[in-house]
């Protein structure tokens, strides 16, 4: 035969060959169930580090609203005593203020009610803290 005729694959190559493209794919899938395993460990990680700061987050929250809350009491106490004043339910969250520094926030809160309760000292003459 001549050297352009192509000559139909024996028996044993092709046994050879599909034994080598099965390998191949063998191959592709473990190394992808590998890199699956890695992926799956960082993420399990990550999670934990997420978990971890969304229950930070979740305290902070709690112990901001605490603190909203005895200074609201502490601000209509103050306010009692002016009958003339209308008293209001606490409003709720501003959702305008996501984002913002919560530590600057609860500072805030802390100097207007302290602000009140110095105002309402002076008006009724009352020795300061």
């Amino acid at each position: 035969m001549t050297d352009f005729v192509k000559r139909p694959p024996t028996p044993s190559s092709a046994g050879r060959r599909y034994k080598e493209i099965v390998a191949g794919i063998t191959a592709a899938a473990d190394e992808l169930r590998e890199r699956d395993r890695e992926r799956a460990a960082e993420l399990a990680a990550r999670l934990v580090e997420i978990d971890a700061r969304l229950q930070e987050t979740a305290e902070r929250a709690a112990l901001t609203r605490y603190g909203v809350d005895v200074n609201w009491e502490s601000a209509l106490e103050a306010l009692w005593v002016e009958s003339w004043l209308k008293l209001r339910p606490m409003p709720g969250p501003d959702r305008s203020a996501a984002g913002a520094d919560i530590d600057a926030c609860d500072a805030e809160v802390e100097v207007r009610a302290e602000e009140l309760r110095a105002a309402v000292r002076r008006r009724f003459g009352l020795p300061g803290r």
